[in-house]
């Protein structure tokens, strides 16, 4: 896919906004120092409401107002720590288009990389350079348009992107936004004195003696070994699969038991692995709505927690499939408010947090058995609206081997859509494996 840039633009809040450090959780610190994005697709417009770039700066302007901090730039205090400089800076737009069509790129097929969709930042510059929100409108031959948006982990999760997606298109659209965000992180401090209760051994590096991924990729690799596949379960599926479960208790929620199917099928399409080798899963825990006091709404910020369960490979293949399901649920469930605050504590008294920052070179995902499934049904934003209906298809605009989402479908109700970045030779294992399993007693 060849993308001509026909504009690159730095877009500033539309008057003047405070100027201050905003101070990062060490939920935020042990984030990914990349941008994390996610692309939205249109259907093609008519000549009454194609697009107006200048309108989409115009209201970016206005929302970077309420949203000031996201037109800052990351730096560090006197002590080395990361926090955000409220500045004014401004966050970058891009405007673009392609030859290519939805069809030619494989959109809800094989295609992984999809990057080209928001704006490349070159990494080898300071910290401080990097625009913390990134955008990008993509033209189409055959006439869609693709939103592009990217949010630096370290700033914000995808709901805080969310939130300022919805405000964007809201005020695009003329619209008066009705959220106020809330920037403090204070809110997540750790305890004084800090005083973890658990062992939190999710924040522990993976079972070294696995295989390490040679394929490992925190930003899209086209020349990779990996690709994608894209699932939609149905609603009547869904029940199904539920069904396999084999437990008559309603405790256990399609969620669960989706991420439960989905990591037995990554497990069985990996044949290159022994019985004796571990498997762990990194299903990502929000924890907005499970700490107490409640955060406050429209809390900007990273909230996220890792439930991480564990197995030998072998007593794994062997286990029925409501014994994971039990599994999952147990260590979602135990994510509760006194666990999350522990794990606040934890990382309070972790000797050097950066340790346990992903990335290129970091083993906390480089393990041919390891998994992290992400649920985007809650952030990723199916209404958004800029005046051209709402979005036919939602991604995220970066894959990385062992990773998968749940999102919502766009075009059925109750549906669900699995995305799954495997090696390529075990990719369409795991996708027969995926629905065979609903016409099988046991997988």
């Amino acid at each position: 896919m060849k993308i001509w840039i026909k504009q690159t633009t730095i877009v500033k809040p539309a008057k003047e906004t405070p100027t201050h450090s905003l101070w990062l959780s060490n939920l935020d610190l042990i984030q990914v120092r990349f941008h994390m994005g996610t692309l939205y697709f249109f259907n093609p417009c008519s000549s009454s409401n194609f697009p107006n770039t200048q309108l989409l700066i115009d209201a970016l302007r206005k929302v970077l107002v309420l949203f000031y901090p996201a037109a800052g730039r990351l730096q560090k205090d006197k002590n080395g720590r990361l926090e955000v400089r409220c500045s004014g800076d401004g966050v970058m737009f891009v405007e673009a288009e392609t030859d290519s069509t939805v069809q030619n790129i494989g959109l809800v097929t094989q295609s992984l990389d999809l990057s080209q969709l928001v704006p490349t930042i070159d990494y080898s510059g300071d910290i401080s350079s990097f625009p913390l929100v990134l955008f990008q409108i993509t033209y189409f031959k055959c006439g869609t348009i693709c939103v592009g948006s990217s949010i630096h982990h370290t700033f914000g999760d995808a709901t805080s992107l969310g939130y300022i997606m919805e405000a964007w298109s809201q005020t695009a659209r003329g619209l008066s936004v009705k959220l106020t965000p809330f920037f403090d992180r204070t809110v997540l401090c750790a305890r004084e004195p800090p005083c973890p209760v658990f062992p939190h051994t999710e924040y522990q590096p993976p079972p070294i003696h696995n295989p390490p991924m040679k394929s490992l990729a925190y930003r899209s690799n086209p020349e990779s070994d990996s690709a994608i596949a894209n699932l939609k379960l149905t609603r009547l599926q869904l029940k199904d699969l539920k069904a396999k479960a084999e437990i008559a208790d309603s405790k256990f929620s399609t969620y669960e038991v989706l991420v439960a199917h989905m990591w037995r099928c990554a497990c069985f399409a990996n044949e290159d692995l022994s019985e004796n080798d571990l498997t762990r899963l990194h299903i990502i825990v929000d924890g907005r709505s499970r700490l107490q006091p409640k955060l406050p709404q429209k809390y900007i910020g990273n909230t996220l927690f890792h439930a991480r369960p564990v197995s030998l490979l072998g007593d794994f293949r062997r286990e029925r499939f409501s014994r994971t399901v039990e599994r999952v649920h147990g260590e979602i469930r135990k994510m509760d408010n006194t666990y999350l605050r522990s794990a606040i504590d934890y990382l309070e008294r972790h000797h050097y947090l950066d340790h346990l920052v992903p990335g290129e070179g970091n083993p906390i995902f480089s393990c041919a058995a390891n998994f992290c499934i992400v649920s985007l049904t809650k952030q990723m934003a199916s209404e958004l609206d800029f005046g051209w209906g709402r979005a036919f298809y939602e991604r995220v605009s970066h894959m990385n081997e062992g990773k998968g989402f749940v999102i919502k479908s766009t075009d059925e109700e109750g549906s669900l859509i699995v995305t799954m970045c495997l090696k390529k030779t075990q990719l369409g294992k795991f996708q027969k494996l995926f629905y065979d399993f609903l016409n099988m007693s046991a997988l």
